[in-house]
Protein backbone atom coordinates (compact mmCIF):
# COMPACT_ATOMS: atom_id res chain seq x y z
CA UNK A 1 0.00 0.00 0.00
CA UNK A 2 2.91 2.35 0.82
CA UNK A 3 4.71 1.52 -1.93
CA UNK A 4 1.29 1.91 -4.18
CA UNK A 5 1.09 5.48 -2.26
CA UNK A 6 4.59 6.44 -3.22
CA UNK A 7 3.58 5.54 -7.10
CA UNK A 8 0.86 7.53 -7.19
CA UNK A 9 3.09 10.71 -5.65
CA UNK A 10 5.35 10.51 -8.05
CA UNK A 11 2.95 10.17 -11.18
CA UNK A 12 1.39 13.19 -9.99
CA UNK A 13 4.64 14.82 -9.79
CA UNK A 14 5.40 14.19 -12.80
CA UNK A 15 2.51 15.69 -14.17
CA UNK A 16 2.75 18.57 -12.00
CA UNK A 17 6.21 19.13 -13.46
CA UNK A 18 5.28 18.80 -17.40
CA UNK A 19 2.44 21.35 -16.75
CA UNK A 20 4.77 23.74 -15.23
CA UNK A 21 6.52 23.24 -18.13
CA UNK A 22 4.07 23.84 -20.82
CA UNK A 23 3.24 26.58 -19.37
CA UNK A 24 6.38 28.16 -18.92
CA UNK A 25 6.73 27.35 -22.66
CA UNK A 26 2.99 29.02 -23.94
CA UNK A 27 4.19 31.60 -21.29
CA UNK A 28 7.48 32.46 -23.69
CA UNK A 29 5.79 32.02 -26.96
CA UNK A 30 3.13 34.65 -26.44
CA UNK A 31 6.02 37.04 -24.64
CA UNK A 32 7.53 36.53 -28.41
CA UNK A 33 4.90 37.47 -30.28
CA UNK A 34 4.12 40.38 -28.03
CA UNK A 35 8.03 41.56 -28.48
CA UNK A 36 7.54 41.25 -32.10
CA UNK A 37 4.24 43.35 -32.86
CA UNK A 38 6.00 45.57 -30.35
CA UNK A 39 8.72 45.87 -33.03
CA UNK A 40 6.37 46.05 -35.72
CA UNK A 41 4.27 48.87 -34.18
CA UNK A 42 7.17 51.46 -32.32
CA UNK A 43 9.19 53.57 -34.09
CA UNK A 44 9.36 54.63 -37.63
CA UNK A 45 6.75 52.64 -40.49
CA UNK A 46 9.27 50.51 -42.95
CA UNK A 47 7.89 51.33 -46.03
CA UNK A 48 8.45 51.38 -49.45
CA UNK A 49 5.62 52.08 -51.64
CA UNK A 50 2.89 54.26 -50.72
CA UNK A 51 -0.28 54.32 -53.02
CA UNK A 52 -2.42 57.19 -53.41
CA UNK A 53 -5.37 57.27 -55.54
CA UNK A 54 -6.51 59.46 -59.02
CA UNK A 55 -10.40 59.04 -59.67
CA UNK A 56 -11.34 61.31 -62.89
CA UNK A 57 -13.17 60.81 -66.60
CA UNK A 58 -10.35 59.10 -68.47
CA UNK A 59 -12.86 58.22 -71.49
CA UNK A 60 -16.11 59.57 -72.67
CA UNK A 61 -16.65 63.42 -73.08
CA UNK A 62 -14.53 64.36 -70.49
CA UNK A 63 -11.76 62.46 -70.91
CA UNK A 64 -9.04 65.06 -72.17
CA UNK A 65 -9.76 66.88 -68.81
CA UNK A 66 -9.45 63.74 -66.56
CA UNK A 67 -6.22 62.92 -68.45
CA UNK A 68 -4.66 66.47 -67.93
CA UNK A 69 -5.52 66.37 -64.76
CA UNK A 70 -4.59 62.84 -64.25
CA UNK A 71 -1.27 63.45 -65.53
CA UNK A 72 -0.70 66.59 -63.23
CA UNK A 73 -0.80 64.77 -60.35
CA UNK A 74 1.98 62.29 -61.61
CA UNK A 75 3.76 65.17 -62.45
CA UNK A 76 3.86 66.14 -58.29
CA UNK A 77 4.50 62.51 -57.45
CA UNK A 78 7.77 62.63 -60.06
CA UNK A 79 9.08 65.62 -58.00
CA UNK A 80 8.78 64.03 -54.74
CA UNK A 81 9.83 60.59 -55.85
CA UNK A 82 13.33 62.51 -57.42
CA UNK A 83 13.85 64.64 -54.89
CA UNK A 84 14.43 61.56 -52.40
CA UNK A 85 10.81 60.40 -51.68
CA UNK A 86 8.52 60.61 -48.33
CA UNK A 87 12.07 61.41 -46.15
CA UNK A 88 9.56 60.70 -43.07
CA UNK A 89 9.03 57.56 -44.22
CA UNK A 90 12.98 56.43 -44.91
CA UNK A 91 12.53 58.23 -48.48
CA UNK A 92 9.38 55.33 -49.24
CA UNK A 93 8.45 56.34 -53.29
CA UNK A 94 4.41 57.22 -54.05
CA UNK A 95 2.72 54.99 -56.62
CA UNK A 96 -0.22 56.56 -58.73
CA UNK A 97 -3.01 54.40 -58.65
CA UNK A 98 -5.55 56.08 -62.04
CA UNK A 99 -9.25 54.90 -61.86
CA UNK A 100 -11.21 55.89 -64.50
CA UNK A 101 -14.98 57.64 -63.16
CA UNK A 102 -16.57 57.25 -66.80
CA UNK A 103 -18.32 60.16 -65.64
CA UNK A 104 -20.77 57.93 -63.82
CA UNK A 105 -21.31 58.16 -60.05
CA UNK A 106 -21.62 54.09 -59.32
CA UNK A 107 -18.57 53.55 -61.27
CA UNK A 108 -17.13 56.35 -58.70
CA UNK A 109 -18.26 54.32 -56.17
CA UNK A 110 -16.58 51.05 -57.33
CA UNK A 111 -13.39 52.81 -57.79
CA UNK A 112 -12.95 54.03 -54.83
CA UNK A 113 -14.13 50.49 -53.27
CA UNK A 114 -11.30 49.29 -55.59
CA UNK A 115 -8.35 51.65 -54.76
CA UNK A 116 -9.11 51.09 -51.04
CA UNK A 117 -8.87 47.57 -50.93
CA UNK A 118 -5.39 48.17 -53.24
CA UNK A 119 -4.23 50.27 -50.04
CA UNK A 120 -4.25 53.99 -51.09
CA UNK A 121 -3.73 56.21 -48.23
CA UNK A 122 -5.90 58.89 -50.18
CA UNK A 123 -7.62 59.77 -52.95
CA UNK A 124 -7.87 63.01 -55.41
CA UNK A 125 -10.44 63.51 -58.07
CA UNK A 126 -12.83 63.34 -59.55
CA UNK A 127 -13.77 66.55 -61.75
CA UNK A 128 -17.74 66.56 -62.04
CA UNK A 129 -20.08 66.90 -59.18
CA UNK A 130 -22.24 63.83 -59.25
CA UNK A 131 -19.38 61.77 -59.23
CA UNK A 132 -17.83 63.85 -56.48
CA UNK A 133 -20.79 63.41 -54.49
CA UNK A 134 -21.07 59.85 -54.50
CA UNK A 135 -17.18 58.94 -54.24
CA UNK A 136 -16.93 61.29 -51.16
CA UNK A 137 -19.52 59.22 -49.33
CA UNK A 138 -18.21 55.88 -50.19
CA UNK A 139 -15.03 57.05 -48.50
CA UNK A 140 -16.12 58.49 -45.88
CA UNK A 141 -17.49 55.21 -45.20
CA UNK A 142 -14.87 53.30 -45.77
CA UNK A 143 -12.03 55.90 -43.98
CA UNK A 144 -10.21 57.10 -47.19
CA UNK A 145 -9.45 60.71 -46.85
CA UNK A 146 -10.63 62.33 -50.26
CA UNK A 147 -9.33 65.63 -51.28
CA UNK A 148 -11.42 66.91 -53.92
CA UNK A 149 -9.61 69.13 -57.35
CA UNK A 150 -12.64 69.77 -58.71
CA UNK A 151 -16.07 69.42 -58.16
CA UNK A 152 -18.17 72.29 -57.45
CA UNK A 153 -21.35 71.64 -55.48
CA UNK A 154 -21.53 73.31 -52.00
CA UNK A 155 -23.01 70.10 -51.00
CA UNK A 156 -19.75 68.11 -50.97
CA UNK A 157 -18.60 70.01 -47.76
CA UNK A 158 -21.76 70.40 -46.23
CA UNK A 159 -22.69 66.84 -45.00
CA UNK A 160 -20.36 66.75 -41.80
CA UNK A 161 -17.99 64.33 -43.28
CA UNK A 162 -13.90 64.38 -41.78
CA UNK A 163 -12.43 62.50 -44.59
CA UNK A 164 -13.28 64.87 -47.38
CA UNK A 165 -11.69 68.41 -48.71
CA UNK A 166 -11.85 70.84 -51.07
CA UNK A 167 -8.97 72.62 -53.44
CA UNK A 168 -11.54 74.88 -55.65
CA UNK A 169 -14.36 77.40 -54.49
CA UNK A 170 -17.89 75.94 -54.24
CA UNK A 171 -20.51 76.60 -56.25
CA UNK A 172 -22.20 79.29 -55.49
CA UNK A 173 -18.89 81.71 -55.28
CA UNK A 174 -18.48 81.40 -58.89
CA UNK A 175 -22.12 83.51 -59.32
CA UNK A 176 -21.05 85.68 -56.55
CA UNK A 177 -18.19 86.54 -57.97
CA UNK A 178 -19.48 87.23 -60.88
CA UNK A 179 -21.89 89.43 -59.59
CA UNK A 180 -18.93 91.62 -58.02
CA UNK A 181 -16.68 91.78 -60.71
CA UNK A 182 -19.54 92.26 -63.33
CA UNK A 183 -20.01 95.85 -62.10
CA UNK A 184 -16.33 96.97 -61.18
CA UNK A 185 -15.51 96.06 -64.95
CA UNK A 186 -18.23 98.41 -65.76
CA UNK A 187 -16.99 101.10 -63.64
CA UNK A 188 -13.33 100.44 -64.29
CA UNK A 189 -13.81 100.68 -68.23
CA UNK A 190 -16.98 103.08 -68.21
CA UNK A 191 -19.68 101.25 -69.76
CA UNK A 192 -22.93 99.78 -68.67
CA UNK A 193 -23.43 95.90 -69.40
CA UNK A 194 -26.90 95.37 -67.40
CA UNK A 195 -28.50 92.18 -69.22
CA UNK A 196 -27.32 88.43 -69.31
CA UNK A 197 -28.40 85.55 -70.69
CA UNK A 198 -27.11 82.60 -69.05
CA UNK A 199 -26.58 79.29 -70.90
CA UNK A 200 -25.30 76.36 -68.53
CA UNK A 201 -25.13 72.30 -69.21
CA UNK A 202 -28.23 71.20 -66.70
CA UNK A 203 -26.83 68.96 -63.73
CA UNK A 204 -26.49 70.01 -60.64
CA UNK A 205 -22.93 72.09 -61.70
CA UNK A 206 -24.24 74.27 -64.32
CA UNK A 207 -28.11 74.69 -62.63
CA UNK A 208 -26.71 75.71 -59.31
CA UNK A 209 -24.99 78.39 -60.53
CA UNK A 210 -27.59 79.42 -62.81
CA UNK A 211 -30.01 79.78 -59.54
CA UNK A 212 -27.53 81.89 -57.42
CA UNK A 213 -27.16 84.10 -60.78
CA UNK A 214 -30.87 84.60 -60.63
CA UNK A 215 -31.44 85.25 -57.23
CA UNK A 216 -29.15 87.65 -56.60
CA UNK A 217 -28.55 89.69 -60.20
CA UNK A 218 -31.00 92.43 -59.22
CA UNK A 219 -28.76 93.36 -56.20
CA UNK A 220 -25.88 93.78 -58.30
CA UNK A 221 -27.45 95.63 -60.77
CA UNK A 222 -27.81 93.16 -63.50
CA UNK A 223 -30.94 91.58 -65.02
CA UNK A 224 -30.83 87.62 -66.08
CA UNK A 225 -33.47 88.02 -69.23
CA UNK A 226 -32.76 84.59 -69.65
CA UNK A 227 -31.78 80.64 -68.32
CA UNK A 228 -31.09 78.19 -70.54
CA UNK A 229 -30.16 74.30 -69.44
CA UNK A 230 -28.80 71.65 -71.89
CA UNK A 231 -26.99 68.29 -71.49
CA UNK A 232 -23.50 68.89 -71.35
CA UNK A 233 -23.00 66.07 -74.28
CA UNK A 234 -25.64 67.86 -76.66
CA UNK A 235 -24.70 68.16 -79.96
CA UNK A 236 -27.38 71.27 -80.87
CA UNK A 237 -27.48 74.60 -79.48
CA UNK A 238 -29.09 76.16 -82.22
CA UNK A 239 -32.14 76.74 -80.37
CA UNK A 240 -30.41 78.12 -77.30
CA UNK A 241 -28.79 80.55 -79.78
CA UNK A 242 -31.59 81.39 -81.53
CA UNK A 243 -33.69 82.34 -77.88
CA UNK A 244 -30.22 84.71 -77.36
CA UNK A 245 -30.28 86.29 -80.56
CA UNK A 246 -34.06 87.29 -80.04
CA UNK A 247 -33.08 89.23 -76.80
CA UNK A 248 -30.05 90.36 -77.54
CA UNK A 249 -28.60 90.44 -73.96
CA UNK A 250 -25.16 92.75 -73.25
CA UNK A 251 -23.76 89.44 -71.56
CA UNK A 252 -23.74 85.98 -72.35
CA UNK A 253 -22.96 83.87 -69.52
CA UNK A 254 -21.47 80.01 -69.47
CA UNK A 255 -21.60 77.16 -67.35
CA UNK A 256 -20.28 74.57 -69.38
CA UNK A 257 -18.09 71.43 -69.94
CA UNK A 258 -15.29 71.65 -73.02
CA UNK A 259 -17.55 70.26 -75.65
CA UNK A 260 -20.63 71.99 -75.25
CA UNK A 261 -18.68 75.51 -74.54
CA UNK A 262 -17.08 74.89 -77.65
CA UNK A 263 -20.41 74.27 -79.31
CA UNK A 264 -22.09 77.53 -77.74
CA UNK A 265 -19.39 79.66 -78.90
CA UNK A 266 -19.38 78.20 -82.62
CA UNK A 267 -22.74 78.75 -82.99
CA UNK A 268 -22.66 82.17 -81.86
CA UNK A 269 -20.73 82.85 -83.89
CA UNK A 270 -22.34 80.87 -86.89
CA UNK A 271 -25.47 82.50 -86.23
CA UNK A 272 -23.65 85.78 -86.11
CA UNK A 273 -25.01 87.04 -82.47
CA UNK A 274 -22.72 89.52 -80.96
CA UNK A 275 -22.83 89.95 -77.26
CA UNK A 276 -20.89 93.21 -75.71
CA UNK A 277 -19.18 90.27 -73.46
CA UNK A 278 -19.33 85.93 -73.14
CA UNK A 279 -18.11 85.96 -69.99
CA UNK A 280 -17.73 81.59 -68.66
CA UNK A 281 -18.54 81.07 -64.75
CA UNK A 282 -16.61 77.96 -64.10
CA UNK A 283 -16.69 77.05 -67.46
CA UNK A 284 -14.63 74.14 -68.50
CA UNK A 285 -14.30 75.45 -71.93
CA UNK A 286 -13.13 79.02 -71.71
CA UNK A 287 -9.92 77.93 -68.94
CA UNK A 288 -9.26 74.71 -70.77
CA UNK A 289 -5.77 74.63 -71.80
CA UNK A 290 -6.66 73.31 -75.10
CA UNK A 291 -9.41 75.94 -76.11
CA UNK A 292 -7.10 78.43 -75.52
CA UNK A 293 -4.70 77.96 -77.24
CA UNK A 294 -5.62 75.81 -80.13
CA UNK A 295 -9.30 77.47 -80.64
CA UNK A 296 -7.75 81.20 -81.25
CA UNK A 297 -10.42 81.86 -84.23
CA UNK A 298 -13.24 81.84 -81.47
CA UNK A 299 -11.49 82.26 -78.54
CA UNK A 300 -10.34 85.52 -78.63
CA UNK A 301 -11.58 88.09 -75.84
CA UNK A 302 -13.77 85.59 -73.89
CA UNK A 303 -13.68 85.68 -70.41
CA UNK A 304 -14.19 83.69 -67.63
CA UNK A 305 -14.53 83.77 -64.19
CA UNK A 306 -12.69 80.73 -62.35
CA UNK A 307 -9.94 79.77 -60.40
CA UNK A 308 -6.58 80.09 -61.97
CA UNK A 309 -2.68 79.98 -61.49
CA UNK A 310 -0.36 82.68 -59.81
CA UNK A 311 0.75 84.56 -62.61
CA UNK A 312 3.39 86.39 -60.31
CA UNK A 313 4.76 83.43 -59.16
CA UNK A 314 8.17 81.84 -60.47
CA UNK A 315 6.76 78.37 -59.09
CA UNK A 316 4.09 78.66 -61.93
CA UNK A 317 6.37 79.40 -64.69
CA UNK A 318 8.41 76.16 -63.51
CA UNK A 319 5.75 73.84 -62.99
CA UNK A 320 3.60 75.18 -66.36
CA UNK A 321 7.15 74.48 -67.84
CA UNK A 322 7.90 70.87 -66.59
CA UNK A 323 3.89 69.99 -67.28
CA UNK A 324 4.52 71.01 -70.94
CA UNK A 325 8.08 69.53 -71.49
CA UNK A 326 6.65 65.91 -69.57
CA UNK A 327 3.68 66.02 -71.41
CA UNK A 328 3.54 67.86 -74.25
CA UNK A 329 0.40 70.18 -73.74
CA UNK A 330 -0.80 73.22 -71.51
CA UNK A 331 -1.20 73.34 -67.82
CA UNK A 332 -4.32 74.60 -67.46
CA UNK A 333 -6.72 75.60 -64.39
CA UNK A 334 -8.22 72.42 -63.60
CA UNK A 335 -4.69 70.51 -63.93
CA UNK A 336 -3.07 73.16 -61.51
CA UNK A 337 -5.59 72.43 -59.22
CA UNK A 338 -4.99 68.63 -59.41
CA UNK A 339 -1.41 69.34 -58.89
CA UNK A 340 -2.11 71.41 -55.92
CA UNK A 341 -4.33 68.66 -54.41
CA UNK A 342 -1.81 66.33 -55.10
CA UNK A 343 1.11 68.68 -53.22
CA UNK A 344 -1.75 68.38 -50.32
CA UNK A 345 -1.51 65.32 -49.94
CA UNK A 346 2.12 64.28 -50.19
CA UNK A 347 2.82 67.24 -47.86
CA UNK A 348 0.22 65.63 -45.38
CA UNK A 349 1.83 62.18 -45.47
CA UNK A 350 5.94 63.37 -45.02
CA UNK A 351 4.07 65.50 -41.92
CA UNK A 352 2.32 62.41 -40.62
CA UNK A 353 5.41 59.98 -41.48
CA UNK A 354 3.01 57.35 -41.38
CA UNK A 355 0.73 55.40 -43.89
CA UNK A 356 -2.03 55.24 -41.17
CA UNK A 357 -5.31 57.30 -43.05
CA UNK A 358 -6.56 58.36 -39.58
CA UNK A 359 -3.43 60.13 -39.59
CA UNK A 360 -3.06 61.50 -42.93
CA UNK A 361 -6.47 62.79 -41.87
CA UNK A 362 -5.29 64.73 -39.05
CA UNK A 363 -2.64 66.14 -40.99
CA UNK A 364 -4.38 67.45 -44.26
CA UNK A 365 -7.00 68.79 -41.78
CA UNK A 366 -4.07 70.98 -40.36
CA UNK A 367 -2.36 71.99 -43.35
CA UNK A 368 -0.82 75.44 -43.81
CA UNK A 369 0.40 75.98 -47.56
CA UNK A 370 1.74 78.38 -48.57
CA UNK A 371 4.34 77.05 -51.54
CA UNK A 372 1.85 76.29 -54.35
CA UNK A 373 0.95 77.52 -57.58
CA UNK A 374 -2.66 79.29 -57.02
CA UNK A 375 -4.47 82.38 -57.27
CA UNK A 376 -4.74 82.71 -53.55
CA UNK A 377 -3.15 82.77 -50.46
CA UNK A 378 -2.28 80.08 -48.17
CA UNK A 379 -3.99 76.70 -48.49
CA UNK A 380 -6.11 76.08 -45.20
CA UNK A 381 -8.79 73.96 -44.55
CA UNK A 382 -11.97 74.77 -42.16
CA UNK A 383 -14.01 72.61 -40.35
CA UNK A 384 -16.05 71.59 -43.48
CA UNK A 385 -12.52 70.63 -44.95
CA UNK A 386 -13.22 73.62 -47.36
CA UNK A 387 -10.16 75.60 -48.74
CA UNK A 388 -11.09 78.90 -47.43
CA UNK A 389 -9.13 81.38 -49.07
CA UNK A 390 -9.92 79.70 -52.52
CA UNK A 391 -11.26 82.48 -54.73
CA UNK A 392 -12.63 82.75 -58.39
CA UNK A 393 -11.11 85.35 -60.49
CA UNK A 394 -11.55 86.88 -64.02
CA UNK A 395 -9.46 85.35 -66.73
CA UNK A 396 -9.43 86.60 -70.51
CA UNK A 397 -8.26 84.87 -73.11
CA UNK A 398 -5.75 87.30 -75.37
CA UNK A 399 -4.30 86.02 -79.10
CA UNK A 400 -3.78 82.24 -77.55
CA UNK A 401 -3.46 82.73 -73.95
CA UNK A 402 -5.29 83.10 -70.59
CA UNK A 403 -4.44 86.70 -68.43
CA UNK A 404 -6.09 87.30 -65.07
CA UNK A 405 -7.54 90.62 -65.13
CA UNK A 406 -9.17 91.36 -62.38
CA UNK A 407 -8.58 91.09 -59.45
CA UNK A 408 -5.31 92.97 -57.98
CA UNK A 409 -2.42 91.43 -56.78
CA UNK A 410 -2.88 89.04 -59.63
CA UNK A 411 -4.01 91.24 -62.12
CA UNK A 412 -1.44 90.57 -65.13
CA UNK A 413 -2.99 92.99 -68.24
CA UNK A 414 -6.08 95.33 -68.38
CA UNK A 415 -9.18 93.78 -69.93
CA UNK A 416 -10.45 94.03 -73.00
CA UNK A 417 -14.54 95.29 -72.58
CA UNK A 418 -16.43 94.78 -74.05
CA UNK A 419 -15.73 93.29 -76.96
CA UNK A 420 -14.53 95.27 -79.95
Amino acid sequence: MKRLSLLLFALFFALILAACGESKDNFRETDSQQDEATEETSGSEQVDVIKIGSLHPLTGPQASEGQEMRDAIQLAIDEVNENGGIKSLGGAKVELIDSDSENNPEKGIAEVQTMANAGVVGIIGPYTTAVALAATQEAERIGVPFIVDVGSADAITERGFKYTFRIQPPASKFPEAFLKYVPQLNEEYGVELKTVINAHEDSDFGTGMANVLKENAAAAGLEVLDTLPHPFDTADLSSDVNKIKAQNPDIVSATTYLNDGQLLVETLIGANVKPKAIIGMASGAFSNAKFIREQTDINQYIMDVNYAMNPNSELTEEVKKKYEEKYNKGLGPNAAISYTAAKVLLDAIERAGSTDRDKIREAIAETRLTDHILAQEEIVFDETGQNVNAQPVVNQIIDGRSYVVMPEPYKERDAVYPLP
